[in-house]
């Protein structure tokens, strides 16, 4: 659904009555795993995309709403510099209104209703939990609203409810890191995995790193899978104790530089005699992780671009509002940084 700048004013109009009868009626929206073609798509690589660069000329003015997961995280502000950088680009009159749900889909989806109560014209939003947040997504649908969803994609029929999906390749975050650990591990590695298993994110990246360590033909040993719920401090104190508990353990992957960190600190803060030296992968390319790298504390990284991310993110934006064609499922890149090229992508930044 394009939706241009014209019929502003009536859909605003239309959103309060919207918003009454989802709460008096509380439908329930059922999305089952995509079954047929229709409910699922071919991701297109960015450089193949169509409606992810800057339209010819953007007119009107605009209010977006920014929904991340968390703004309590590096990656999130990075990708409002792409996102700012593309409004400073376009030289649109853009209000861009930001939702912090802390990790918390309950209070993304308040957060969104109140951005559909008070007008907005497009929705930017990387979900904390992608099952979750269909509700919210289905009241934005139905008030006219489109929807661009980023970082961590809706499954299946939700497909239906956003214009665009552009996300880093995460299976292949978690392939490149998985192939850089199997080459490295020995024979019957003992493994600790830190999840976030709500975000559908993570869970591809999970996959694409046990796809990898399956693809070596070498044995291992997943000992435990934690939900690190991706913080530093969470994922700190879990692997603590993962420690006490094995204290053979040869690898730690984690699921996002965050919780990478958290482990590494507590391998750098235990009194446990650990029987190996562990190698520890996080996946998002984080300034601070590729210090970490650079400093021999952490093993590698599936980097990827969150500047880039929410630039595209704001580029598709643009268009669907202009009523311009906008490819339905965006893959931006994905790679492995490890001592070997850390210097190339420096650590001052994101790559």
């Amino acid at each position: 659904m394009n939706v241009k700048a014209g019929g502003k004013e009536m859909r605003r109009k239309l959103i309060s009555t919207l918003l009454v009868a989802t709460m008096v009626m509380a439908p329930v929206v059922s999305v089952s795993a995509a079954t047929d073609d229709a409910a699922e798509s071919t991701p297109v690589k960015a450089a193949d995309a169509v409606g992810i660069t800057l339209p010819e000329k953007v007119e009107g003015s605009y209010t977006i709403g920014y929904a991340p997961a968390t703004l309590n995280n590096a990656f999130w502000l990075a990708v409002k510099d792409g996102v700012q950088k593309a409004i400073d680009e376009s030289g649109a009159d853009v209000k861009l209104v930001d939702v912090d749900a802390g990790g918390d889909q309950a209070i993304m989806n308040d957060g969104i209703a109140n951005l559909i109560s008070s007008g907005i014209d497009a929705l930017i939003c990387a979900p904390a939990d992608s099952t979750a947040v269909v509700s919210a997504f289905q009241q934005c649908k139905d008030a006219g609203i489109p929807v661009i969803n980023f970082d961590t994609p809706v499954q299946g029929d939700a497909t239906e409810l956003v214009e665009t999906i552009i996300a880093s390749d995460n299976i292949n975050a978690g392939y490149v890191v998985g192939k850089d650990a199997a080459e490295k591990m020995e024979d019957g590695a003992k493994i600790l995995v830190l999840h976030s298993p709500r975000a559908s994110a993570c869970v591809d990246r999970l996959n694409g790193f046990i796809k990898a360590l399956d693809e070596s033909g070498k044995k291992y040993e997943i000992v435990n899978t934690l939900d690190g719920k991706g913080e530093q401090e969470t994922s700190l104190t879990l692997t603590s104790d993962a420690l006490v508990a094995d204290p053979d353990l040869s690898i730690i992957f984690a699921v996002n530089d965050p919780s990478a960190m958290g482990a590494a600190n507590a391998i750098q803060q235990t009194s446990v005699a650990l029987e190996n030296d562990i190698m520890v992968y996080g996946v998002d390319g984080n300034p601070d992780a590729k210090k970490m790298i650079e400093a021999g504390q952490l093993e590698g990284t599936g980097a990827q671009s969150p500047e880039s991310l929410g630039y595209d993110s704001m580029c598709a934006a643009f268009n669907v509002l202009a009523g311009n064609e906008v490819s339905k499922d965006v893959a931006v890149d994905t790679f492995i940084v490890t001592a070997d090229n850390v210097a190339d992508y420096g650590t001052d930044g994101w790559q």
